[in-house]
């Protein structure tokens, strides 16, 4: 079997039926980002690409009924609505499983708002406590000394 040459020319009248076939693109394909689905259940429960998470990281107020008292409630609302700004437009969210699931059969998880931590900023801005044996009393005193307890002054802010 022998193998012809090509010329040059016949090589350059072939170049643009290349460009052409659906194989090759002569612009690179840029896929637009889609926002996450974000359903804010509760400040640390949230429901991302319908996958229902827990925040590891992080204990919030619970939304009535289940909250003991109505400061708990009412603080739980607020937080809820905190938590919503914060995700809503949101480009990236990242659910990084921890391990487990709570008594909903949601996973344990830390999330990433924009690349940063939403369990964090609650506990920095003190709308939530540390995760610990003992359930946060949201209802008892509240006291600046005591570590690990959400600052009530980050509750009754004005515009967060």
């Amino acid at each position: 079997m022998t193998i012809k040459p090509i010329s040059v020319l016949s090589l350059l009248a072939m170049m643009p039926l290349a460009a052409c076939s659906r194989g090759a693109s002569l612009f690179t394909d840029v896929q637009a980002t889609r926002s996450p689905q974000v359903t804010v259940v509760e400040a640390d429960a949230l429901v991302v690409d319908g996958r229902p998470v827990r925040l590891s990281n992080a204990n919030a107020p619970q939304l009535a009924p289940q909250a003991h008292c109505w400061a708990e409630g009412l603080a739980a609302r607020q937080v809820r609505e905190t938590v919503q700004g914060l995700v809503a437009g949101a480009r990236e969210v990242t659910v990084t499983p921890t391990g487990g699931t709570d008594e909903d059969s949601r996973i344990f998880s830390r999330v990433a708002v924009n690349g940063v931590d939403l369990g964090e900023t609650l506990m920095k801005d003190g709308l939530a406590a540390a995760p610990g044996e003992a359930r946060f009393d949201w209802c008892g005193p509240m006291s600046i000394d005591r570590i690990r307890y959400p600052r009530l002054s980050e509750l009754t802010r004005a515009g967060g």
